[in-house]
């Protein structure tokens, strides 16, 4: 393992967290079969902050599970073309952030499950913390 991107994926598919507190510092959470790798994580630690700095933050109560950004157009219906990604994507987590906190009027009228179904047609996989409760 020698790029930041294969470590990122080796660590999320074993289940494994990787994220930056402000913009700067890397924190992880590793399962016990990956403890051996918190050294490969400091050799490559400045790589990893640079990868993990181009995704965009997750709102309070989500996480992010993969991010592979489709390349534009991506066609979400028959009607709606997204032409950049990386903007949708942003502007969907800020409508999925005022939903979980329930602020209704400025989610655009999409329903929790629309915003996670739009999120992961252009390639943002995220998690609910509390799915039961988001849904209440």
């Amino acid at each position: 393992m020698t790029s930041a991107t294969e470590i990122l994926h080796t660590i999320q598919s074993h289940g494994g967290q990787l994220w930056l507190v402000d913009g700067e510092r890397l924190r992880y959470r590793l399962p016990e079969s990956l403890r051996s790798m918190v050294d490969v994580l400091r050799e490559h630690k400045g790589e990893i902050i640079e990868l993990l700095a181009q995704r965009p933050a997750m709102p309070a109560g989500v996480r992010l599970v993969s991010w592979s950004p489709e390349a534009a157009p991506v066609q979400l219906s028959r009607c709606e073309t997204v032409t950049d990604t990386e903007k949708f994507i942003r502007t969907t987590l800020m409508q999925l952030a005022a939903r979980l906190r329930g602020k209704d009027w400025l989610d655009g009228g999409w329903g929790l499950s629309g915003l996670l179904a739009r999120l992961e047609a252009c390639g943002c996989h995220v998690a609910l913390d509390s799915p039961r409760e988001a849904l209440q």
